[in-house]
């Protein structure tokens, strides 16, 4: 009884996580059910290039897919809800092979263009000012790949950032 109450609540119990790897605290916060702990832990991720972790936390994807099932039923959670699915795509993707991290830009509005320069994964090549003047504009070119960026500057409630593959030369 009081199980089937606990999963009715928070839905079905978490896969065990492999311990001690270097995951493991990322993806603890991601299941523990508290706002602050999976902002973070998604951010973390989201930010990361680091190949062992990603390969880490690659592997034990059925436990970040239950911990974003667990976020289904309740709509306080919207904002987890986009964290969580950014951070299944990056994995899948990593896992997957399916190109540079660079390709997830579009995918995630916290990719700042500042600190995507400074960590060396994007070169600014030109600066300028957005279609109708809403918002500023970065020409980056990928340093992996070599792929050009637009990203646009723009904000709602809180600064915000749009990036579009330029094309091709």
């Amino acid at each position: 009884m009081i199980g089937s109450l606990f999963e009715r609540l928070f839905g079905p119990p978490l896969p065990p996580l492999q311990e001690g790897r270097p995951g493991t605290a990322l993806l603890r916060a991601l299941g523990s059910g508290d706002y602050g702990l999976l902002r973070t832990a998604a951010a973390t991720i989201a930010l990361t290039r680091e190949a062992a972790l990603l390969d880490d936390l690659a592997l034990q994807l059925p436990y970040v897919e239950a911990a974003r099932a667990r976020y289904t039923t309740d709509s306080q959670w919207i904002r987890e809800h986009y964290e969580l699915d950014f951070v299944l795509r990056k994995l899948r993707h990593w896992r997957d092979h399916d190109g540079c991290l660079c390709q997830l830009y579009p995918h995630w509005m916290h990719y700042e263009p500042g600190r995507e320069i400074a960590s060396g994964h994007v070169v600014l090549i030109a600066t300028g000012v957005a279609e109708g003047g809403w918002g500023d504009t970065q020409d980056t070119t990928c340093t992996v790949c070599g792929r050009g960026w637009r990203c646009t500057d723009r904000e709602y409630h809180a600064p915000w950032w749009e990036w579009s593959a330029l094309p091709q030369p």
